[in-house]
């Protein structure tokens, strides 16, 4: 949970959740932080979870710098693993980012030049 008061600004995460899910959490607060404004209890839904995708997005981005994990061989059997391992994140969030990025280079290599 992230919280704002004027200048003060602070996150709040759950210290029983396994410490992947607390790097995880941690993410999606700084983006709260970072590029939204307004209380999410306040605004339309759509709004609110056009704020929550951009949170799940942002996290992945944050935890899996792609500058980062371009240093790593993504043929590897244990590729998932081996990136939540490095990165302190779930396996699911490295999935995850593997998957838009293989969608990314797929689209890439479609698109004429």
């Amino acid at each position: 949970m992230s919280y704002e008061f004027g200048r003060f600004k602070s996150i709040t995460i759950d210290k029983r959740l396994p410490s992947k899910v607390q790097r995880e959490h941690f993410y999606h607060e700084l983006c709260h932080i970072l590029r939204h404004a307004g209380r999410q209890i306040m605004m339309p839904a759509a709004f609110r979870e056009l704020q929550e995708w951009d949170a799940r997005n942002f996290t992945r981005y944050a935890a899996l710098p792609l500058h980062m994990i371009n240093k790593f061989d993504y043929t590897e059997p244990d590729i998932v693993e081996v990136l939540s391992e490095q990165f302190k994140v779930t396996p699911e969030l490295c999935s995850e980012r593997l998957y838009r990025i293989s969608e990314k280079v797929k689209h890439l290599a479609m698109t004429p030049l």
